[in-house]
């Protein structure tokens, strides 16, 4: 992982790898999301401090395994990308954007240019979002950002209505992909000239107003025969504490 990752994305928003001692960012940022989670039986938030300094301690990049990158302007961090490897070249990438900054068009820029990054210093030819069928605005993004609809996976994510998987209900999930034969040489030719770990593209995709916003693509699982049940160590892109949303 380049720990030097800085991606620009225009308007003064840049993403960087997110470490534990952006502990209060993350408070901060989960301070106001009201959005219950959808693959947890507990609210997306807030944060306290130790849900955090956890969270980010199970992303560290300095790991080898997941991690995330966050979108900040400024000292402020407006949301981030989540990249969860599943297997030798293939991740899964989810995003978030905190309430009041949905509905800009930060998530598509975000996840185009993490795409291309991924891609280009990662060398990892297949990233995938995991979507609900009626997640329209997702839908949107993923399109945009020209991810093609791979394959419906039946009754395979949980809604989480009550804490016994038993007695739960389960719903559909669309696997939606792109793959380093996709990503235009031109995107290449511009990473490369603006250096290690950079983008120049300003922004990488148009921004959508239409948005009514941003949630995340993916839930938790990372596998089709997955059992859904969220890790023990607390994230800020999996586990019952965390912002994401499908």
């Amino acid at each position: 992982m380049d720990l030097d990752l800085d991606l620009d994305l225009g308007d003064d928003l840049r993403m960087r790898a997110l470490v534990k001692d952006d502990a209060a960012l993350l408070v901060e940022a989960t301070s106001g999301e009201p959005a219950p989670s959808l693959w947890g039986p507990r609210p997306v938030g807030p944060y306290s401090p130790h849900d955090a300094q956890a969270a980010l301690s199970a992303w560290d990049p300095a790991a080898g395994g997941q991690f995330s990158i966050g979108i900040l302007h400024g000292r402020r961090l407006l949301g981030a990308v989540g990249l969860m490897p599943d297997r030798p070249g293939s991740i899964e990438l989810a995003y978030w954007i905190r309430p009041e900054d949905r509905g800009r068009g930060i998530a598509s820029r975000a996840a185009q240019a993490t795409t291309l990054w991924v891609h280009r210093n990662l060398a990892i030819p297949r990233i995938w979002l995991e979507i609900h069928p009626g997640n329209e605005p997702s839908l949107r993004l993923a399109r945009r950002a020209g991810y093609h609809l791979e394959q419906r996976h039946s009754r395979h994510c949980r809604d989480w209505s009550c804490e016994d998987a038993g007695h739960d209900s389960w719903h559909d999930c669309l696997i939606w992909a792109h793959t380093s034969d996709q990503t235009p040489a031109t995107a290449h030719q511009a990473t490369r000239e603006a250096g290690p770990g950079h983008s120049r593209e300003q922004p990488p995709v148009p921004v959508d107003l239409a948005d009514p916003e941003d949630r995340w693509a993916c839930p938790v699982c990372r596998r089709a025969d997955c059992a859904h049940v969220p890790s023990a160590a607390q994230s800020p892109l999996t586990t019952e504490l965390s912002p994401v949303t499908k």
